[in-house]
């Protein structure tokens, strides 16, 4: 107070006066789940709560709309017709029940698990994830290839539509170069092998073999000449001659004449009798000389001596053998008779343009802007510089976009007619765009002197220009050429488009720069010495043509080895080119790409299959392997008992039956025994006999021989372990029916040194019907170093090195129950949910923290988090109260949930087995309800939904220690209908608690949520799930919550006194401060009657000493009235009105 210096009066003011603070009432956590990145609420931007960054953050949401906005509407699912789908374990239950109690509260917490629900939609098949920003695709379903065959009988082409090989699978050796293996396709058909670049286009011929058209095997496969007659008696010893070289009869058959033709081995000549026909074919390659001098592809018959030709059915001439031909549709070929060119049956136009039905390469690049592919043109040319005169006439290729796109076919550049015909194939080839340069790698190179030849690329030419050659010497007189000398000979040589200079800084400075200004092409050769090779241009530093190596230290970039077809290579075969056109580097598929699944996410593989192994004694083997006579197709699938293989033939011991009548409790498994000992009743009387049956195999057994183990084992057979193509990822997995008679195993496979002789193991990562997640470089050398020794590389097979399996892997999730059995189905969802609910709650640090003010926490849906949430109260100081539901499958009868209540199943853990947990600060409710989803249909919701706006509206009405049951407080008002979901059917049953039920629900400690008539649905229960053996007060929900409200508001009181002197002032004040609160709360009905104590008689010199000070309260809670007993007396007349005489 300030001091007064003259008269006056000074007034100040001491605030001694103190109150609780008001409680906020019923402020709720909830623990959710849902799909990420959903749409909010607005339906303009993404749900922040439900994005990967936000997942394990505490909101406090103050509305409705705040709930959408910030978690989206909550989704429930509905099959294809538009029905709910009741109990789906991707319902958002938690949201949904926070939107419920917000409409009646003003602030809730809300706590989202990092797991995104969406990731457990079902798919038969393997998630992907979207392709990178810049992905090719060659859309081989929208393609057409332009392949026509000549008929010379019908004289006119015939359109043909090639099989599409894709897998490796189809080609010989498993290898991207092979060609199709001959269980591909039927005799007549074409085959393009779209697994290499190369694009080699197939013909299946009549001896069912596959020959590349166009090759020398494909010319063999089409007769130029084909006799008139079949199989005729021919005279021995006459004579024709065929290019100029007789051949003679030696028997009276037409194979005689067949062996004797090719006896004489006459050039590009080969002759066969047709094994249906019995014709005599004779075949013509380009090798063959008409003239007995030139390669021509041609036969020139003529008879020798004697009726030869006559008795076989030939007609001497010259005939032109089969052609593939590829021009665009302008250049149609000339083949029919009475043309300069006839062909034989069989011959191929490739038409290299569009129109009708010509080769169309659809080519489209993604864009992840707009999350699609777009079309890139993709013309057919013959060449690069056919290529660059097409596209840019005028100008030479400065005109030509960068990422420009066309086709070459016939790679190789022939011409035809020798040993290396042209064939059919084809290279998707990028235009880079800018000038044409290739940097050598050779820095200040000397001992350049010496010539090569050079050509370029000229605007509106479509040829090269001619030759030039280039003589590098040295300008000073010496023998000795440098780099600048190999510059000055470059640009003195009088070339229109390319220039040579000395790189003048960085890592390669005194190398060589070859230049094309326009962006063409430049082919070189060296001539005389190697200048070109010294000077670091050479087929050792130059790409091979139709391929390319990224960040490469040896080889140049833009250089290229000529095609082996080329002219200018056709002799010295070391030409080489600079070039602006890069192979394209794409993915050739009928779907759209994809990429591999990100590295964590899930999949619920919905798939019915299995791949089931068994142990031979030494290891696992496939299920075959083991037992040679069982089904052909692996396990049958049935709802009924099969009575015959899959093929029709009898069933065999050990063949095995997969029950899918009961999917909620897959997989029954059963096992096929001639000899299985059968128990019928007659009579009364239990007859035992022995006989074939099928035998359910005890999933729980992972002991015996009759048992089986649940574990990953392996995705592929041993044909197909390796990452052929080197392209990472899981690969494709192996059928079933492959893996029945493969034993290759995954290096993570169980220990079969662990298990006895004929125990089975269900393979889950190849199986279905469960959720498995993807692991990026899960199967490496890093984790499996080394092979061949005990210890290293495979351990589970052969100890091979796994340096060429395919790194990837999907790896079962929460897959194994308690008991040692397989985890399936919706079960499957359902644990890898609750694992990571269980997870978030109890790692969650954020809702262990003080300012975080809720005092009521549910889960909604999953009991299986109840004993979770009870160790956060225990870590908040029994601060809160917990909601528990009971499974929404429970069973409406007192015995199911009684068993339930009672975990008479065993259950290790709370869940839709049996509840483990209790407490006084738990109340669990019974059973669920039907409500409305914020999309108007009808949904199935946990009982906590109801039970968490029972609460609010209990302490809206009056305070947390009024019981929150009965007409006055417990009305349900967010639901039409309380009942379960039939766990076989997945149907609603509604139902209402009888008086009988609810008496066994009140021994078991489970709260009733019941309609009555004229009241409606309301909580009907005031119990907490206190142990059995209690008799406690705390036994009751609002004398739990009493307590819990009494340690908040203690707390609160409390803190303002510490540090405060601990003497009878301070000890006076606070018991004031309690004393004050506790009447305040006895004028509430809360407590009949309490007492505080804080005095000397509890505040020792000891415990003063040790800085404590003790308030000791006792309080008499007020009870709830559950137990009415009216007695009612029937008296005789007059008798009543005596008593009040």
């Amino acid at each position: 107070m300030a001091t007064l210096t003259s008269p006056g009066v000074a007034v100040s003011v001491i605030d001694e006066s103190f109150y609780v603070p008001a409680d906020a009432g019923t402020t709720p956590l909830f623990i959710v789940a849902s799909a990420q990145d959903k749409t909010a609420g607005s339906g303009s931007s993404i749900a922040s709560g439900t994005q990967t960054t936000n997942a394990n953050n505490v909101y406090l949401i103050t509305s409705q709309r705040e709930l959408t906005e910030t978690f989206g509407d909550p989704k429930f699912y509905t099959d294809a017709s538009g029905n709910s789908l009741n109990g789906y374990e991707l319902n958002e239950y938690g949201l949904q029940a926070a939107y419920s109690f917000l409409g009646i509260a003003n602030r809730a917490y809300v706590l989202r698990a990092n797991i995104d629900l969406a990731d457990l939609m079902g798919s038969s098949s393997a998630p992907t994830s979207r392709p990178t920003d810049g992905t090719y695709w060659f859309d081989l379903a929208s393609s057409s290839f332009g392949l026509f065959e000549w008929s010379s009988t019908n004289q006119k082409f015939a359109t043909k539509t090639p099989l599409l090989i894709t897998k490796l699978a189809d080609l010989v050796g498993d290898v991207a170069t092979g060609a199709p293996k001959p269980h591909v396709g039927s005799n007549g058909d074409y085959a393009i092998n779209t697994t290499h670049n190369s694009n080699k286009i197939y013909y299946k011929n009549d001896t069912g073999s596959w020959a590349q058209v166009g090759s020398l095997a494909w010319h063999r496969s089409h007769a130029t000449i084909t006799s008139t007659k079949s199989n005729q008696s021919i005279t021995s010893g006459h004579s024709i001659t065929i290019n100029g070289t007789n051949v003679s009869s030696s028997s009276t058959t037409f194979a005689n004449m067949a062996s004797q033709i090719n006896s004489a081995n006459i050039s590009g000549i080969t002759a066969a009798v047709d094994g249906t026909t019995g014709f005599l074919e004779i075949y013509a390659t380009p090798e063959a000389k008409s003239n007995g001098s030139v390669a021509d592809g041609k036969i020139t018959l003529a008879n020798n001596s004697g009726t030869l030709l006559t008795d076989i059915g030939l007609t001497a001439g010259t005939y032109n053998g089969p052609l593939l031909y590829q021009a665009p549709h302008t250049s149609r070929p000339e083949w029919k008779t009475g043309d300069t060119t006839p062909r034989p049956n069989g011959s191929v136009w490739f038409k290299s343009t569009s129109p009708n039905s010509g080769a169309n390469l659809k080519v489209k690049l993604y864009s992840s802007a707009s999350a699609t592919f777009g079309d890139v043109s993709a013309p057919m040319y013959a060449t690069h510089t056919s290529a660059l005169y097409n596209l840019d006439p005028t100008t030479g290729g400065t005109a030509i976009k960068t990422g420009t796109l066309y086709g070459q076919y016939n790679i190789t550049e022939e011409s035809g007619f020798d040993a290396l015909p042209n064939v059919a194939d084809f290279t998707l080839f990028r235009y880079e765009g800018g000038k044409t340069v290739v940097q050598s790698k050779t820095a200040h190179p000397t001992g350049l002197q010496g010539t090569f030849s050079i050509q370029e690329t000229l605007k509106g030419s479509e040829t090269l220009s001619s030759a030039k050659t280039i003589t590098v010497a040295n300008l000073d007189g010496s023998t000795i050429a440098d780099n600048t000398d190999f510059v000055a000979a470059v640009n003195n040589a009088g070339l229109v488009n390319v220039s040579a200079e000395v790189v003048a800084t960085g890592t390669y400075a005194g190398a060589i720069k070859i230049t094309h200004a326009l962006g063409g092409d430049i082919r070189m050769v060296d001539t005389q010495g190697t200048p070109l090779a010294t000077a670091g241009f050479s087929t050792t530093t130059a790409h091979s043509y139709g391929s390319f190596t990224a960040n490469s230290t040896v080889l140049v970039d833009n250089l290229y080895d000529a095609p082996t077809g080329e002219a200018m290579d056709s002799s010295a075969n070391n030409a080489i080119i600079a070039s602006n056109w890069k192979r394209l580097s794409y993915t050739a598929s009928s779907s759209t790409p994809f990429n591999e699944a990100v590295a964590g996410t899930l999949w619920y593989n919905t798939n019915l299959d299995a791949d089931i192994m068994a142990h031979n004694g030494t290891t696992w083997v496939g299920y075959k392997t083991a037992y040679a006579s069982t089904d052909p197709n692996g396990p049958q699938f049935s709802a009924t008992e099969p009575k015959k293989q899959s093929d029709g033939t009898a069933l065999v011991d050990n063949d095995l039956w997969i029950d899918t009548s009961d999917l909620e409790n897959y997989p029954r498994l059963y096992r096929w025994n001639t000899t299985a000992t059968i128990t019928n009743s007659t009579s009364g009387v239990a007859v035992t006999t022995t006989g074939p049956a099928w035998e359910l195999v005890d999933t729980t057994d992972q002991t015996t021989e009759d048992g089986i183990v649940f574990a990953d084992a392996r995705y592929h057979t041993a044909a197909e372990r390796a990452d052929t193509l080197s392209s990472g990822g899981v690969g494709s997995a192996s059928s079933i029916k492959d893996l029945l008679s493969d034993s290759f195993l995954d290096p993570d496979a169980p220990n079969p040194k662990l298990y006895p002789k004929s125990m089975l193991l269900w393979n889950t990562r190849r199986s279905g019907y469960n959720v498995k997640e993807y692991k990026n470089s899960y199967i490496t050398t890093a984790s499996y170093p080394g092979s061949g020794s005990t210890g290293l590389g495979n351990i589970r097979y052969n100890n091979e090195s796994v340096a060429t399996y395919h790194p990837d892997r999907w790896v079962s999730k929460n897959s194994i129950n308690a008991d040692g059995s397989g985890c399936f189905g919706r079960k499957a969802q359902r644990k890898v949910i609750t694992a990571q609910l269980k997870s978030t709650i109890d790692t969650n640090q954020a809702i262990r923290e003080d300012q975080r003010g809720f005092n009521v926490m549910s889960c909604p849906g999953y009991p299986e988090a109840i004993s979770n949430l009870l160790n956060l109260n225990a870590d908040r100081n029994y601060t809160g109260f917990v909601v528990g539901d009971t499974p929404m499958r429970l069973e409406g009868s007192a015995t199911s949930v009684s068993n339930w209540s009672a975990n008479s199943a065993g259950a290790s853990d709370n869940g839709e087995d049996g509840l483990v947990s209790s407490s006084e600060y738990l109340g669990v409710f019974y059973p669920s309800g039907k409500t409305t989803s914020n999309a108007g249909k009808s949904i199935i919701v946990p009982p906590s939904h109801m039970m968490m706006r029972v609460l609010a509206n209990n302490d809206n009405l009056a305070f947390p220690w009024f019981a929150p049951a009965g007409t006055r407080r417990g009305i349900v008002d967010n639901a039409t209908a309380v009942g379960y979901i039939d766990a076989k059917e997945g149907e609603f049953q509604q139902i209402a608690i009888s008086e009988g039920m609810r008496d066994s629900m009140h021994t078991a400690k489970i709260n009733p949520i019941t309609f009555f008539s004229g009241a409606g649905i309301m909580n009907y229960g005031n119990l907490t799930k206190v142990a059995a053996s209690s008799t406690s007060a705390l036994d009751r929900i609002n004398v739990a919550r009493l307590t819990v409200y009494l340690r908040t508001q203690l707390e609160r009181i409390g803190k303002p006194f510490i540090f405060e002197p601990n003497d009878t002032i301070t000890r006076n004040e606070i018991k004031q401060a309690i004393e004050s609160f506790l009447l305040e709360l006895a004028g509430q009905r809360a407590v009949y009657d309490f007492l505080v104590v804080c005095d000397e008689t509890n505040n020792t010199a000891t415990r003063i000493d040790r800085n404590e000070l003790y308030v000791d309260i006792a309080i008499e809670p007020v009870k709830s009235v559950e137990f009415i007993y009216i007695p009612l007396r029937i008296k005789n007349t007059g008798e009543i009105g005596k008593l009040g005489s």
